[in-house]
Formats: C-alpha cells, sequence, structure tokens
C-alpha cells in the first residue's frame, strides 16, 4: 500500500518547486510521529535504502535524512536526549572547518567565491587565536565527514552553536543570494545544533 501510495504521488511531489521540498517534510513530520517503533525502524531503513540506491548521496538527501532523524529517533529509540560535552571551542575547530567549507562549496563552484563566502563567516566562530581555521578541500567536507561533525557539534555548548550558525549565515549570504540547496543545508545543520532558524530568502 505505501509503494502504490508512493507511485501514485511521486508525479505530483516531483513536479513542485525545490524551495517547497522542505515544507513538505515539515508537514509530513507530523503524521510520521503516529507510526509505531516497528513502523518506523521499517521507514528509516527503507529511506537510507532509498538515499544509497544509487550509489552515492546527493545534499538534498543527507539533509532530508538528518532531519527526519533527527526529528523522530528520539520518539522511537530509548537514547537520552544529548548533554553538552563540549565547553570550549578548540577541540570542535575542525568540525566547525568542515561545516563552513562544505556550506562554502554549495553556493559555488569558483574557488575564489568559495574561498571568499568562507571568509566572510569564519570570524563568527570566535576560534582561539592560537587555532587555524582553514578552508577544506571538497573531499574534506563531503557528506561524512559533514555528517560526523555535525554529530559531535551537536555536543557543544549552546554559545558554540551560536556562533557557529551565525558563521554559516554569513557564510551563504556572503554573496547576496541564498540559494536553495544553501538553505536546505543550513536549515539541516540549525536542525541538528538545536537553534531555530529565522525564515529565508532564497532565490530561483
Amino acid at each position: 500500500a505505501v509503494s502504490e501510495n508512493a507511485a501514485a504521488l511521486f508525479p505530483e511531489v516531483s513536479a513542485v518547486a525545490r524551495r517547497t521540498r522542505l515544507p513538505l517534510v515539515n508537514i509530513a513530520l507530523g503524521a510520521l510521529r503516529n507510526l509505531t517503533a516497528a513502523q518506523f525502524n521499517q521507514f528509516s531503513e527503507t529511506l537510507a535504502w532509498l538515499v544509497g540506491s544509487d550509489g552515492r548521496v546527493e545534499l538534498f538527501e543527507f539533509v532530508l535524512q538528518k532531519i527526519v532523524r533527527h526529528h523522530l529517533a528520539s520518539k522511537f529509540t530509548q537514547s537520552r536526549p544529548a548533554t553538552v560535552q563540549y565547553y570550549t571551542l578548540k577541540p570542535l575547530v575542525p568540525d566547525c572547518a568542515v561545516v563552513l567549507s562544505a556550506l562554502a562549496g554549495v553556493g559555488s563552484g569558483d574557488a575564489g567565491e568559495i574561498q571568499k563566502a568562507f571568509a566572510a563567516g569564519a570570524p563568527y566562530v570566535r576560534a582561539p587565536d592560537n587555532v587555524e581555521l582553514a578552508l577544506l578541500p571538497r573531499g574534506q567536507c563531503g557528506v561524512e565527514p559533514l555528517d560526523a561533525a555535525l554529530d559531535r557539534l551537536a555536543l557543544a555548548a549552546p554559545i558554540i552553536k551560536k556562533n557557529l550558525l551565525e558563521a554559516c549565515a554569513c557564510v551563504v549570504g556572503a554573496d547576496g543570494v541564498i540559494q536553495e540547496a544553501e538553505a536546505e543545508l543550513l536549515r539541516a545543520i540549525a536542525d541538528t545544533l538545536d537553534c531555530p532558524m529565522p525564515p529565508l530568502g532564497v532565490s530561483e
């Protein structure tokens, strides 16, 4: 029945604008909270299979999976709420570099523009003077490193999260245009850090 419904809905859902995808996810989250634990496990496994079925994970697929798991996993598992494990920024600077580098790379393919965007946000992290916060090559800030970095940053003190999110907003806004892919990734970062995001003006 789920497969048949998905097939029937696909033409309608696939035709909607990219900018409506995350609002659709938000609408679906409410209903998904009514699943049983067994149904959620099956849903989660199916989602993971779909994401990895073509042998690569696209950015939106990563964002979708991150948001769904963050909002629903705690309801269906015995995991305790995350507690603060990092009260100082220094051990998390490499993770901040991964996040900012990933965001900078989403908005442009031009090396100069990527560096400019990264430089616009980096100071807001407020890293110690004796610790380097440097732009990373694309290969070092892909989906897997980004996922691991966000999981560690979720355990940071609130002020660290606040500063990082401010830095992220400066990165995506460095060129004066917030693209849909940037907005989606920014939303996933904010969700993972449990920090609310204001509405964003997204260009076509």
